[in-house]
C-alpha cells in the first residue's frame, strides 16, 4: 500500500502523464497531420521553392518568440501563483495580451520593411521578399494565439490547447495549403493562403477563450505587479533567444552562407523528423511546471525530487524506441518527401543522437524555472546561443550541411549536460539512477531486430512492419528486464485493472 507522500507525489505524477496523455493525443494527431503537411509542400512546390517557405517561416518563428516578450511562459507561473485571486489573474493576463499584441505588430511591421534587404543577404531570390511580408501578418495572429493557448495549459486543461495550437492549426494549414496547390498557386499564394488559415485559428481561439474560461482579461494593478510580471517575462524572452540561437539559428545560416534554397528544404525535413523525438519530453513539460512551481512554493522537495526522477525517466524510456527505428531507417523516412531529400542522411543521424540527449536531459530547464533561477536559465542559453552562432559559421564554412548539424547538436549536448548539473548544484536535485539501463538494453536489441530486417524488406512495408516488430522487441525487453516497483505502484493505484499483470 502506497504511503501519503508516496499518495501525493502519485497524484503529482497523475496531472503530469495526464497533461502528457493529453498531449501525445493531440500532438500525434498533429504530427500525423504536420507529416501530411510536409509531405504535401515538398511535393507540391519541389526542394526549391519548398526551401524559400522553409527559410521564411523559420524567421518568421524566430521573431515571434522575440514578439510576445516572453508572456506565453510567464502566464505559466502567474496563473497557478495567483489561482485564489481572479482579479489579479485578470490584470495579468491583460497585460499579457496587450505586450503579445504590440511587441507582434511591431516586429511584423518591421520584418515587412527590412524583407528586400533580408532577402538580398541570404537566399538572393525575390520570391523570399513576397513570403516574408506575408509571413509579417503570420507573426500577429500566430503570437495571440500561442499566448491564448498558454491560458490552458496554465489551469492544466490541456485538451483546449491541443485542439487549438495543434490540431486545429495543422488542419487548416493543410486545407489551405491543398486549396492553393489545386489551384495553381506557387510559393508566394500557398504561403498567403496558410496565412489565412492563420488568421482563422486565432477566431476560434479567442470564441474558446471567452466561453470555456471565467477570465476577462483587464487593465490595471500596481506598478509592483507590472514590475513583478516582466521581472518573469523578460528574462525568459532572452531564454527563448538563447534557445533559438541554438535550435533554429542553423537554419538561416544554412540561407546566408550557401545560399542555397533547395539545401535550406532538405536541411529542415531532416529537422522536422528529428523534432518528433521531442514529443514524450514536450508532453510531460505541459503540466510539469505549473505543478513544479507549487510543489517548490509549498516547499515539498522531496515529492518534487521523486517527480523530476521518474518523468526524466519515462522521457528517455518513451523517446529510444523511435530514436532507434530512425537511426536505422533513415534514408527511408527521408525518401517518402521525394528522392531530392534522401541526401540528408547525415544531418537525421546526428539530429537524432541531440534528441537523445535533449530527453535525457529531461525537465531540467523547467526545473531551473520554476526554482526561481531564470536567470541561471537566462545565461544559459545566451552563452551556449552565441557559440553555436560561431560553430556553425566554422561547421558550414567546412562541411556544409553536415557541419549546421554537427555544430547544433554538439551545443545541445552540452547545454543539457550544463542544465542537469546546475539543478544538482543549486538545489541538491539529480534525475538519474541505474534504473536507466534497462530501457538502453531494451532500445538497442529493438534497434538490432529492426536493422535485420533490412535485409528481407524494404521501402514502405520495411518502414511499417519494421516500426511494428521493433516496438514488440522493446515492449518485451522492458518487461523481461523488470518493471521498476514505483512505476507498478503508479500504474496500479491510477488503473486498478493492472495489478494482475504487473504483479
Amino acid at each position: 500500500m502506497p504511503s501519503r507522500s508516496d499518495s501525493g507525489l502519485y497524484s503529482s505524477l497523475r496531472s503530469v502523464t495526464r497533461g502528457a496523455s493529453v498531449f501525445a493525443i493531440g500532438t500525434g494527431l498533429s504530427k500525423a497531420l504536420g507529416f501530411v503537411f510536409q509531405v504535401l509542400l515538398t511535393r507540391g512546390l519541389g526542394a526549391e521553392l519548398y526551401g524559400i517557405y522553409t527559410y521564411g517561416f523559420t524567421l518568421a518563428m524566430f521573431v515571434v518568440n522575440f514578439a510576445d516578450l516572453g508572456t506565453s511562459k510567464a502566464i505559466l507561473k502567474f496563473i497557478p501563483q495567483y489561482e485564489d485571486d481572479l482579479l489579479q489573474q485578470n490584470r495579468l493576463l491583460g497585460l499579457a495580451y496587450l505586450t503579445s499584441f504590440g511587441g507582434s505588430l511591431l516586429l511584423g511591421g518591421s520584418l515587412y520593411v527590412f524583407a528586400p534587404t533580408i532577402t538580398e543577404l541570404t537566399l538572393n531570390d525575390p520570391l523570399l521578399a513576397d513570403v516574408l511580408r506575408i509571413f509579417a501578418v503570420f507573426i500577429v495572429f500566430y503570437t495571440l494565439t500561442r499566448t491564448v493557448s498558454s491560458v490552458f495549459q496554465s489551469v492544466e486543461r490541456q485538451a483546449y490547447k491541443m485542439l487549438l495550437e495543434n490540431v486545429t492549426t495543422q488542419t487548416l494549414r493543410i486545407l489551405s495549403a491543398g486549396t492553393a496547390l489545386v489551384v495553381g498557386a506557387s510559393v508566394v499564394g500557398v504561403t498567403a493562403a496558410i496565412i489565412v488559415g492563420t488568421v482563422l485559428t486565432f477566431g476560434i481561439a479567442a470564441a474558446v477563450f471567452l466561453s470555456r474560461t471565467s477570465f476577462r482579461p483587464t487593465l490595471g494593478g500596481s506598478r509592483g505587479d507590472v514590475r513583478e510580471f516582466y521581472d518573469v517575462s523578460l528574462p525568459l524572452t532572452f531564454l527563448d533567444a538563447g534557445r533559438l540561437l541554438y535550435r533554429r539559428i542553423d537554419v538561416l545560416m544554412v540561407g546566408f552562407l550557401l545560399s542555397a534554397s533547395s539545401g535550406v528544404g532538405v536541411y529542415n525535413i531532416a529537422t522536422v523528423l528529428a523534432s518528433l523525438l521531442r514529443l514524450p519530453l514536450t508532453g510531460f513539460n505541459q503540466l510539469f511546471p505549473p505543478i513544479a512551481s507549487r510543489l517548490y512554493s509549498n516547499g515539498e522537495i522531496e515529492e518534487l525530487q521523486s517527480m523530476y526522477t521518474m518523468v526524466t525517466r519515462w522521457t528517455f524510456t518513451i523517446s529510444l524506441l523511435p530514436a532507434a527505428a530512425t537511426l536505422v531507417y533513415a534514408e527511408e523516412l527521408l525518401g517518402i518527401f521525394g528522392t531530392a531529400f534522401t541526401t540528408g542522411v547525415t544531418v537525421l543521424l546526428l539530429f537524432v543522437l541531440g534528441e537523445l540527449m535533449n530527453a535525457l536531459a529531461g525537465p531540467s530547464n523547467y526545473m531551473l524555472i520554476m526554482t526561481d533561477h531564470q536567470y541561471v536559465s537566462m545565461v544559459n542559453e545566451w552563452v551556449l546561443g552565441v557559440l553555436n552562432v560561431v560553430l556553425n559559421y566554422l561547421f558550414i564554412s567546412w562541411f556544409g550541411l553536415v557541419g549546421a548539424a554537427l555544430a547544433t547538436v554538439s551545443v545541445l549536448s552540452v547545454i543539457n549536460f550544463v542544465r542537469v548539473v546546475e539543478v544538482w548544484y543549486l538545489e541538491g536535485l539529480v534525475p538519474y539512477s541505474l534504473k536507466f539501463f534497462k530501457p538502453i538494453f531494451a532500445g538497442v536489441g529493438a534497434g538490432a531486430v529492426m536493422f535485420g530486417l533490412k535485409t528481407f524488406l524494404s521501402g514502405y512495408l520495411l518502414l511499417v512492419i519494421g516500426g511494428a516488430v521493433g516496438a514488440l522487441v522493446f515492449a518485451l525487453g522492458l518487461f523481461a528486464l523488470g518493471i521498476e516497483q514505483e512505476d507498478k505502484e503508479f500504474f496500479v493505484e491510477s488503473v486498478p485493472a493492472l495489478e494482475s499483470v504487473l504483479s
